[in-house]
């Protein structure tokens, strides 16, 4: 009997010590180690369409409707991407997955457009967002094209201000030549969107006086030598 309790003993001390050692060595390549760092993907570099140009080498699917191949150079660090494409006549935009450096998108004809690329990862959230790209998607059988949407600059939307009289300015431009903008109209008042012309240059700014304190809301209309016309989207500012 005191035999068979000295070996009971003796197993259940080896058990107990194999177990505890076992747990050591297990967590040696777990846990205890020092977490790895993850690389952020980097932005793509935008290739086709070019950067402000018109483009002719869609393939027209119909009267109203062509397709365009968008392509940009591999960001490292990624295994796929987003297309955030707009529409800067109705400021629609869209986004389109990709996990190549290519895709045939289809497109309204006669239409301006802005495009971009968000680089992601499946290690990471973060991401990395290329430049944007502004172009004209072409139809056919037209000689003149209407301009781009004007592009707000100054103030910047959503400012606060405290002046009664403001520097309004942006960037006009028109695939045709910068030469085939003839005019731009603003528009200014405190409703959304406003209807009040404020008057017609052929500069890229213009200054606004008197005005009272609260919210503006403004658009600039360009218009080209053939009487093609586009509107901005809405910016606003707040004087106070």
């Amino acid at each position: 009997m005191k035999r068979f309790i000295y070996i009971y003993k003796t197993l259940f001390i080896s058990l107990l010590m194999l177990s505890c050692s076992g747990g050591g060595s297990d967590d040696g390549g777990g846990g205890g180690g020092t977490p790895q760092s993850t690389t952020p993907p980097e932005a793509a570099v935008l290739v086709y369409p070019l950067k402000d140009e018109v483009c002719t080498t869609g393939t027209f699917t119909s009267d109203t409707e062509s397709e365009l191949e968008f392509e940009w150079n591999a960001a490292k660090d990624s295994d796929s991407y987003e297309i955030i494409l707009k529409d800067l006549n109705t400021n629609q935009e869209i986004t389109i997955a990709s996990t190549t450096v290519k895709k045939v998108i289809t497109l309204k004809q006669n239409t301006p457009y802005s495009w971009k690329i968000v680089s992601l990862s499946k290690k990471t959230e973060e991401t990395a967002t290329s430049e944007e790209w502004r172009f004209y998607n072409a139809s056919q059988g037209v000689e003149n094209y209407a301009p781009f949407p004007a592009e707000l600059i100054t103030p910047q939307d959503s400012s606060i201000l405290s002046t009664s009289s403001v520097d309004l300015v942006w960037e006009g431009q028109d695939v045709d030549g910068a030469s085939d903008i003839e005019s731009y109209e603003v528009f200014l008042d405190q409703q959304n969107p406003p209807v009040t012309s404020r008057g017609t240059v052929s500069t890229n700014g213009t200054t606004v006086s008197s005005l009272a304190n609260g919210t503006y809301y403004w658009i600039v209309e360009t218009t080209d030598k053939s009487g093609n016309k586009t509107k901005s989207q809405v910016s606003s500012f707040t004087l106070e």
